[in-house]
């Protein structure tokens, strides 16, 4: 009997291992676009480019944005064209495209 055989015969019956690394939360629905984001909130403006899920909710994406800008996601919009984005919708409802701007505008100047 080789080795393999006795190892073979150890697995016989058992259950499979079951992984414990969480599941991905991205949605299964959208594709993912690179987009370029523009702070225009305290001195200077600052861009910054990230590869996202069209599929996202905007205040997931506002989230993410306020980690990184280091900002109250309470405190700032999205703007795609001149239209504020809600924080409710998905990003692909606002067919943005690869490569394009997404500004971050105060709340107080947002309508």
């Amino acid at each position: 009997m080789s080795f393999e055989d006795k190892f073979d015969e150890d697995l016989v019956g058992e259950e499979p291992v079951k992984s414990k690394t969480p599941m991905s939360k991205i949605p299964s629905a959208g594709k993912k676009i690179t987009l370029y984001f523009m702070s225009t909130i305290g001195p200077g403006e600052k861009k910054e480019k990230l590869t996202v899920n069209d599929g996202n909710c905007v205040d997931d994406l506002k989230q993410t944005l306020g980690n990184l800008y280091g900002l109250d996601p309470n405190d700032f919009h999205l703007s795609s064209g001149g239209v504020t984005m809600d924080e409710n919708s998905a990003l692909k409802e606002y067919h943005v495209n690869d490569g394009d701007d997404i500004l971050l505008i105060p709340a107080s100047t947002a309508g």
